[in-house]
């Protein structure tokens, strides 16, 4: 898993339970897990499947619209596609489970979810392809941010808070490339520390030091 490249992905969806509504879109990019360069990506719109409604509020939260869903791939050649091109960028490792894919987004297990159903329905698993472990930008800007509990803390206030541009939310890739952004900036946040010193095991309090125990009477 140290040398798995990462993958920063994003659905649209027809509605808020994957049992009820069906993706919309997708889109993803892979990044260099030592580098976070990006080194390919994909999209695509899906066509409704399996009889699960596409709700119109759905629809008018995102830049989707019935004619690019109608003009979708099939959910078997979205499968299908999707597990060639994560097969593809598995990491080359002694174990093929230690090569998969690390997880990135914006709320990921929301889109985790629509995905696990898709690869489902079509006699596949996800996890085959992407390693459980994930990093959600929502849980590292609350993190950071999230002082007394009222921020705003999804992709557009957090970009904001560091600059990143952000076009059209709510289109899959344009999504994904600025969560991509917002994952670059915590992550070199995180090695800069390092680099400069941070506080490595022998240096860290023990004991006393590093726990306080407040007991009440």
């Amino acid at each position: 898993m140290v040398r798995s490249n990462y993958i920063v992905h994003d659905c649209e969806t027809g509605g808020l339970d994957p049992l009820k509504n069906p993706m919309t879109q997708y889109a993803c990019v892979i990044l260099d897990y030592a580098t976070l360069k990006e080194i390919d990506r994909w999209e695509t719109f899906i066509r409704p499947y399996n009889n699960l409604v596409i709700e119109k509020a759905a629809l008018e939260g995102t830049m989707v619209t019935m004619t690019d869903v109608k003009n979708g791939i099939s959910l078997k050649d979205f499968v299908k596609t999707l597990s060639i091109f994560l097969e593809n960028h598995r990491a080359n490792t002694k174990s093929r489970e230690m090569g998969r894919l690390v997880s990135v987004g914006q709320n990921i297990p929301f889109d985790h979810g629509f995905l696990d159903y898709a690869f489902k329905a079509e006699g596949k698993d996800l996890w085959e392809y992407i390693h459980p472990n994930f990093v959600d930008t929502f849980v590292m800007a609350k993190m950071c941010w999230g002082l007394d509990g009222t921020e705003k803390l999804n992709l557009t206030s957090n970009c904001n808070r560091v600059k990143i541009n952000l076009t059209d939310a709510h289109g899959a890739m344009n999504d994904v490339i600025a969560t991509a952004d917002l994952f670059r900036w915590f992550t070199k946040k995180l090695r800069r520390k390092q680099s400069e010193g941070g506080t490595s095991d022998t240096e860290r309090a023990k004991g006393s030091e590093f726990f306080e125990f407040k007991c009440g009477k």
